[in-house]
């Protein structure tokens, strides 16, 4: 695809932001926002969302702003903790959001001096970056002019809601609201600009941080050429977004990243659009499109997805911005219908809710995902098959997901060959997705965080070593057979060589092929893993190395002479194997969620008797899989 930068330069973009087109952009947006916005609130689907906006009124009328002292600021650098500081910043958000939504909606005088208030509290923070972003030893950048994503997304935030309620508030606050956005945001981003690292970098910070900013120089700026040089220089930023995408348009750092880079690049485009009259279309290309398309091809079945790197299954994505591309690729969503209520989104971001109030299209979901899909930049297969023809009452997907790729991603896991297997609307075989962020998730040594660490994922441990970090370890694809078209069950195939993956020097070879079938009726899929594993000789003799191999569930499996069975809500996925080969062991691992919240998962263990290696350098592991709907 063509560059956006060079399509649109500045000395281009000035003459399509004229005053004329700014003005009348302006009002349209605004009128277009509030009318939607009011309409909503009599609309059954959007009942639980403005429940949640109302609650939080309620409930901070009257109170106190929750502070952030310095001393909680600074207790990332003492103890690595993101959560407590941050928790009070997105409460504080979430706040503002919720009062200015209600004061669109009924906009009695009362409800405008609570937005006042809020905006003033957000004005007076020390710096709108988080603690892990901010490095105070900077001695050119002081922190409120540290510019990351939350920085960005508040910039973002303030100016939209000036657009919104502008001309009803006080001038003074309208005033330092814009004093505020210039100082600490548009000054070191653009009239006196700093480089900062997203603006090269090739994920999501570079799409948000753009964004943010972007929206916040054609709401704020003071002149059409201020404003052409601050889009192009966005542009040139978005460009470096887009080149961390293959052309298959996967995203490796997860769903749930896709959701926040590219939801924030859509934002920005549909924005920019908007005020130059929409002259200015970056959508139009293969490449957004295939981006565009990520989730429904990640999505397994009920709103559950293969997610991979730093994303949870379980992601409630945006239904505004679902909307909004499914209108783009005039199709329907394979997505559960959902509106997320502001309290489902712990960052409580302006930007999503917003536009779930006045881009939401029910009719834009409802359509089936069985099928497969393979993302051969990226390195990821999912297939789906909608099961129980003959008995509808268990009609759901069961499903099958595999991922190839390195182990440099961005928000990288060291998972090559890790699978995951879903059934009845939940992934009975798992990926743990994202740990509790802290400091020590994002520093040097996180490969021993078990959400990181190959150990937490279905794969072997060979020669009591896990998966290395760094490009180097790649999968590489030795065979692709996919079956398309679900009647023909033909099956579909995939190989990998996962040698690079392991730093011990006498590995030769380690393959892990999949084969998938769907058996007649759709009543049971069955999965086939094949590990092949060649090691070098040790003097005149073989030496016995060991292999472990790993599966992962948050569900206790039950275990018998041969089998591993897990049985899902809907679902059982029953794993055969040959127990002259294989030591079961089932080890229950207490953890966190990303959000702090206890659980417990289970890793299974099948150990390779070492008895199998006095006469052989070579030895295949298979295990069987059965997974079939269950009424239990």
């Amino acid at each position: 695809m063509s560059l956006l930068k060079e399509a649109w330069p500045a000395s281009r973009l000035v003459m399509v932001l004229s005053d004329g087109v700014q003005g009348t952009a302006r009002q349209s947006v605004r009128s277009e926002w509030t009318k939607r916005l009011r309409a909503t609130v009599a609309e059954p689907v959007y009942a639980g969302l403005w429940m949640d906006i109302e609650r939080v009124c309620k409930d901070s009328r009257g109170t106190p702003w929750p502070e952030l002292p310095l001393t909680l600021f600074r207790q990332f650098a003492y103890t690595g903790e993101r959560k407590p500081y941050e928790d009070v910043y997105f409460e504080r958000r979430g706040r503002l959001a919720a009062l200015v939504l209600a004061a669109v909606a009924d906009s009695e005088p009362w409800r405008m001096k609570e937005v006042e208030s809020g905006l003033l509290e957000i004005c007076c923070e020390y710096t709108w970056a988080l603690p892990a972003h901010v490095r105070e030893e900077d001695t050119v950048t002081p922190p409120w002019q540290q510019v990351d994503l939350f920085a960005s997304e508040t910039a973002q935030m303030l100016a939209e809601i000036l657009l919104l309620l502008g001309e009803q508030l006080d001038g003074h606050v309208v005033a330092q609201v814009r004093q505020e956005v210039g100082r600490r945001v548009l000054e070191p981003v653009f009239w006196q600009p700093r480089h900062f690292e997203w603006e090269t970098a090739d994920h999501n910070w570079a799409a948000v941080c753009a964004s943010g900013c972007g929206i916040a120089a054609l709401l704020l700026g003071e002149d059409s050429l201020g404003k052409a040089e601050a889009i192009e220089k966005m542009l040139g930023a978005l460009d470096c977004f887009l080149a961390g995408y293959g052309e298959d348009g996967g995203c490796p750092e997860g769903v749930g990243y896709w959701v926040y880079g590219f939801g924030y690049f859509i934002y920005f485009a549909d924005v920019l659009r908007a005020f130059t009259g929409e002259a200015v279309d970056i959508l139009n290309s293969e490449k957004v499109r295939q981006i565009a398309a990520f989730a429904e091809r990640v999505h397994l079945s009920d709103g559950i997805f293969a997610n991979y790197s730093d994303s949870s299954e379980t992601e409630r994505l945006p239904s505004g911005l679902i909307s909004y591309l499914n209108s783009l690729q005039e199709g329907r969503s394979t997505l559960p219908f959902h509106v997320p209520g502001l309290l489902e989104d712990p960052c409580r971001r302006w930007a999503h809710v917003l536009r779930n109030l006045v881009w939401t299209n029910p009719l834009a979901f409802g359509s089936d995902a069985a099928g497969v899909d393979y993302l051969p930049q990226l390195g990821w297969l999912m297939c789906r098959s909608r099961a129980g023809r003959q008995r509808p009452e268990l009609g759901a997907m069961l499903a099958f997901s595999a991922k190839g790729g390195h182990n440099n991603e961005p928000h990288n896991h060291n998972d090559l060959g890790h699978f995951i297997l879903h059934g009845g609307g939940e992934n009975l075989l798992c990926d743990l997705g994202a740990g509790l962020y802290t400091k020590a998730y994002f520093s040097p040594g996180r490969e021993s965080i078990i959400n990181i660490s190959s150990g937490g994922h279905s794969v072997p441990i060979i020669n009591g070593t896990m998966q290395q970090s760094g490009a180097r370890a790649k999968a590489v694809v030795l065979d692709i057979a996919v079956d398309e078209q679900e009647e023909t069950r033909t099956g579909t195939r995939l190989k990998l060589d996962l040698t690079s993956a392991y730093p011990v020097e006498e590995l030769t070879v380690f393959t892990r092929s999949f084969a998938w079938t769907v058996l007649e009726e759709n009543e049971e899929a069955r999965l086939t893993v094949t590990d092949h594993f060649e090691f070098g000789s040790s003097g005149v003799s073989i030496k016995p190395w060991d292999v472990e191999e790993l599966l992962i569930s948050r569900i206790q499996p039950r275990t018998g002479t041969g089998f591993v069975e897990w049985q899902g809500t809907k679902a059982v996925v029953r794993l055969d194997y040959d127990a002259s080969v294989l030591r079961p062991r089932v080890e229950a691992v207490k953890h966190v969620d990303h959000d702090g919240v206890p659980f417990v998962f289970y890793k299974t263990s099948l150990k390779l008797a070492s008895d199998r290696w006095n006469d052989s350098a070579s030895v295949d592991c298979n295990l069987f899989f059965i997974i079939n709907q269950s009424s239990c």
